[in-house]
């Protein structure tokens, strides 16, 4: 495949032509927090330490009490290692089916533009979690992944897995942040996979930038994440990036265009908006059956979920707020 250079400056992509028609189904922050940037600074890194500080200490707090520890592995993992939205075909789909047709239905995605996963293929997984998408990649394709987190808990929850799987020769796990690789990581790896990880970035452009040094020239990057959606209400966009404690909050356009700005030519996306909505209701499902053996998990904690997933059903429903979203680019330009 010929690379082609490529400037995406509006919402219209160059590849629109072989655009994935969209699906159609359907903690409070400390006031001293930087207030929440949409398309901030796309092209630039900001070396802004404060904000990153903040956007760190956010995820630690979302990912690594022994409350939250409990609920991701339980409700949105369903007790595996996945903590990302799942793709739910039937109604009889358990959540670990689900989540194993995302990180196959995105592998094909980007199949389909070209990216091989196959043995000796270098895959970099930018916030990792607990390793569910490396797992299957390693098992199913024989890739060697090297998982980047910043979650400790998850990174031990992690290797041991790795272990228990047979997987030690195939995954490395790194304890680090995406948004400041080792600096001999440039031009190392033929594919860098992230799913639903990046939202939680200060600056989306560092870690595009950190994404694109990693890879080798015609490198794949390959990425699900949640943003805003195109039309999203300007009130129910800024409730949604409060509730979830966000930095910045930049829709697939914008995702496009970081990329493109560091050498990344895209070259399919998909809209799998239309389902999150059956994610918070499986979610609130699970709840209310496995409440009973949530003891890290307080009542003040679980009922605040709950609220929390019904206002964001009902946002989605009202005006879509946010988005989930599938990318895969080709790095063609850049170091």
């Amino acid at each position: 495949m010929v690379c082609r250079a490529q400037s995406i400056a509006s919402h219209l992509s160059p590849f629109s032509s072989r655009r994935e028609r969209p699906m159609h189904p359907a903690q409070t922050s400390s006031d001293s927090r930087p207030a929440p940037r949409r398309g901030a600074a796309m092209g630039s890194r900001s070396g802004d330490a404060g904000a990153r500080g903040v956007a760190t200490n956010a995820v630690l707090a979302q990912y690594e009490s022994e409350e939250a520890a409990q609920y991701y592995s339980v409700i949105l993992g369903g007790g595996g290692p996945d903590l990302h939205y799942g793709i739910y075909t039937s109604p009889d789909d358990s959540t670990t089916t689900a989540s194993a047709k995302t990180v196959t239905v995105l592998r094909q995605l980007a199949e389909a533009a070209g990216a091989v996963f196959a043995p000796g293929v270098r895959v970099l997984d930018l916030g990792a979690g607990a390793g569910g998408a490396a797992q299957l990649l390693a098992e199913t394709t024989g890739v060697s992944v090297t998982c980047v987190n910043l979650c400790r808990k998850q990174n031990e929850a992690n290797r041991e897995a790795v272990q228990r799987r047979g997987l030690s020769a195939l995954i490395t796990v790194v304890d680090g942040s995406y948004d400041d690789l080792p600096a001999d990581w440039t031009a190392t790896f033929d594919i860098v996979w992230s799913q639903d990880a990046i939202l939680h970035a200060a600056d989306k452009a560092t870690v595009f930038a950190e994404a694109a040094r990693a890879l080798v020239h015609g490198g794949y990057a390959v990425v699900s994440d949640v943003g805003a959606s195109a039309n999203a209400d300007a009130a129910a966009l800024a409730a949604y990036v409060e509730r979830m404690r966000l930095a910045e909050v930049l829709t697939a356009a914008e995702y496009e265009e970081g990329l493109a700005a560091v050498g990344i030519d895209i070259l399919r996306t998909r809209d799998m908006t239309g389902h999150i909505i059956p994610n918070y209701r499986r979610m609130l499902g699970r709840i209310a059956r496995e409440r009973g053996r949530l003891d890290a998990c307080s009542d003040a904690f679980l009922d605040t979920v709950v609220a929390r997933l019904r206002t964001e059903i009902t946002a989605l429903q009202e005006g879509e707020a946010h988005a989930w979203f599938f990318l895969v680019g080709r790095k063609c330009g850049g170091v």
